[in-house]
């Protein structure tokens, strides 16, 4: 048998021997001294004491040089990547375009979007896409690998002996699921809560450019926020300003990416991915693996110290029988040493409870290190949005004076009216939307630069007769309106528009030709944003054919010209209808003309220009002349629009 007043034995290092505090006999001639913090531990074999190293609560912080963090291996396989294939775009191969989720669903580029995180716009079709200049693309392309560097380095430590290769299977998974994460949420958010929750669409969700390391660094900041400095580490560290100030530099260099532009959709992505992969770090950690109970963290520690009681006694009791087997001596209980008996009650819920309870407990701390430091992004991320997205309304000099000011009308609105059923009419409620947003003095630009046209095909209509006699005794009416009758009774859609078109294309010298129905009235903000949209898409698409405001055949705004050509496409149709042929109707075939998609309008493809919501309502939803109809709900102002 050992004699323990003679020999002195260190026990074997344990990470329960670390964590717990004990109490010991004072009559027992091993006696173990723990504080209750679990900084110091004094192991007494008779008269001789022993201090067993600590392990520390982080890992020990050295100033790493530039090429060390550059040379570690995901941030060099990373640079690597992204050089190659920057390069590859640089040479107009692939890709010609930012990446967005609306590629993806339309066009079926899914190895663009693989491509994404490792490209540098460096071309003028990319820079103007990703909304940036060469000098920021690099600058943010530097200030993101530095960023992955920092990340590497602090949480490979974290995980300890296997770190590198954990930390490069965590950065893998990531970035496959915020590539996964940005597609689902750009069609949620526009395609399928967009139809039936209006206040719920965001058109950026599915256009917005995503290019860069930007998700996934955000990503690893939130699962690094697990693992926060503790001010005495920082303390002893050579570097203090390196330790203390590390996160708040993480933070800077992610947000450098919305300095340029709005990447809010890119980095919830990252956002929402970082948090769930921080719950897994947190529970793999509490069970010990990737560095667990190693090398803790102040959030660990502060974890098990408020666990419940039970689970600390028993490990007491585990480190006790483990160094009476060291010592060779079975040492009785004494009172001072907590019995079975004593926490039999407060433990008859049994290993399971005390496991779930354990697990929810873990998800609970990690929780609330996590969303301090997500709400602070989302914050943050927010308020660059508005300001990235805020736009001016755009007055009537601004627009008068950048689209052909010497054109002598710049809209030109037609407004098709026909007989429905059961003899209703709208022509009032919409002609006086559109007077009422007309401008009323001389003074205004625009005051003699926008008219509109209502157009009949039939001989007999009483709705269009009284009307017109309404609106002759309004003095704004007389000078903003027209009124043409062609006399017929024939009810074919295709021939009435091909008539208005050429007959007012031809007659009136307009920049734009509105097509117009009768029971589509503006939204109480409509006139604005279509006024901001036609002068955003006269600077930022230059050649488009036209703009489309609200749905099906109403709110078609066609250059002059792309409109005169439509008119021949629609008399085709009526050709081969008479020929009993399957034709399209003529809503879809002037939008197809608009979208590029017949011979006669190829010139418009990709030019195309859709207001974000509809800007006008839609009284007739259930008398169209075509026979059809919806619900009131549908296809109403504010709604996102179908395009």
């Amino acid at each position: 048998m050992i004699n323990p007043t003679s020999t002195v034995l260190t026990p074997p290092q344990s990470p329960t021997f670390h964590h717990k505090s004990f109490g010991t006999s004072p009559t027992s001639p091993l006696n173990v001294n723990s504080n209750l913090n679990g900084i110091s531990t004094v192991i007494s074999l008779g008269s001789q004491s022993v201090n067993p190293p600590i392990l520390p609560d982080h890992p020990s912080h050295t100033t790493p040089t530039f090429g060390s963090l550059l040379s570690q291996p995901v941030t060099r396989t990373v640079i690597v990547l992204t050089v190659i294939q920057s390069l590859v775009a640089l040479g107009g191969k692939f890709p010609d375009h930012c990446t967005a989720p609306s590629h993806v669903y339309y066009a079926g580029q899914y190895s663009a979007m693989l491509a994404s995180p490792f490209i540098v716009p460096l071309t003028p079709t990319l820079l103007t896409s990703a909304q940036q200049t060469l000098g920021t693309a690099l600058l943010l392309a530097i200030s993101n690998i530095a960023s992955l560097a920092l990340f590497e380095e602090r949480l490979t430590a974290i995980f300890s002996g296997n770190g590198s290769c954990i930390f490069r299977n965590l950065f893998i998974a990531i970035i496959a699921l915020v590539l996964m994460m940005r597609q689902v949420l750009g069609f949620v958010f526009s395609r399928a809560l967009g139809w039936q929750f209006p206040q719920l669409f965001f058109s950026d969700s599915m256009h917005e450019c995503n290019l860069g390391l930007a998700p996934f660094l955000f990503a690893l900041l939130v699962i690094q926020a697990l693992f926060p400095e503790s001010s005495s580490n920082d303390s002893k560290s050579s570097s203090p300003f390196w330790t203390i100030r590390r996160i708040y530099i993480q933070v800077i260099l992610c947000l450098l990416n919305v300095v340029p532009k709005t990447i809010v959709w890119w980095a919830a992505s990252g956002l929402i991915v970082g948090f769930i992969v921080a719950l897994i770090v947190s529970y793999q950690r509490r069970m010990g693996r990737w560095g667990g109970k190693v090398k803790t963290s102040a959030f660990e520690k502060q974890q098990w110290e408020d666990a419940n009681p039970i689970l600390c006694v028993e490990d007491e009791e585990q480190s006790m029988a483990l160094i009476k087997e060291i010592d060779g001596e079975f040492l009785e209980s004494t009172s001072t040493t907590p019995s079975a008996s004593h926490y039999h009650d407060v433990s008859s819920t049994g290993p399971a409870a005390v496991r779930e309870r354990k697990l929810s407990f873990t998800i609970y701390k990690a929780v609330t290190y996590i969303l301090p430091m997500i709400f602070l992004l989302l914050a943050l991320l927010t308020g660059c949005n508005q300001l990235h997205t805020f736009r001016p309304d755009v007055s009537s000099e601004l627009i008068n004076g950048a689209i052909e000011p010497n054109t002598p009308f710049l809209f030109t609105f037609v407004l098709m009216t026909a007989p429905r059923k059961n003899g209703v009419t709208y022509i009032k409620e919409t002609l006086t939307s559109y007077l009422d947003n007309f401008p009323d003095e001389a003074v205004d630009p625009l005051y003699s630069r926008i008219q509109i046209i209502v157009y009949t095909h039939f001989t007999d209509f009483e709705g269009y007769d009284e009307a017109k006699a309404y609106f002759d005794t309004i003095p704004k009416a007389r000078k903003h309106v027209k009124w043409v009758r062609e006399e017929g009774s024939e009810k074919n859609q295709r021939k009435h528009l091909v008539s208005a078109i050429r007959k007012i294309g031809t007659s009136e010298d307009s920049v734009y030709l509105g097509i117009m129905e009768d029971d589509f009235p503006f939204c109480a903000d409509g006139w604005q944003k279509m006024l901001n949209t036609i002068y955003d898409a006269n600077q930022k698409v230059p050649n488009h054919c036209g703009a489309f405001i609200a749905t099906g055949g109403s709110g078609l705004i066609f250059k002059r010209s792309v409109a005169l050509t439509a008119s021949f496409i629609l008399e085709n149709d009526v050709l081969a209808h008479e020929r009993g042929e399957v034709v399209s109707p003529p809503d879809i075939s002037l939008q197809n003309c608009m979208l590029g998609k017949h011979d006669y309008c190829s010139s418009c493809a990709g030019t195309m220009v859709t207001s974000r919501t509809l800007l006008q309502g839609h009284l007739g939803y259930n008398s169209s002349t075509s026979g059809e109809g919806y619900h009131r709900s549908q296809f109403q102002c504010g709604w996102r629009h179908p395009f």
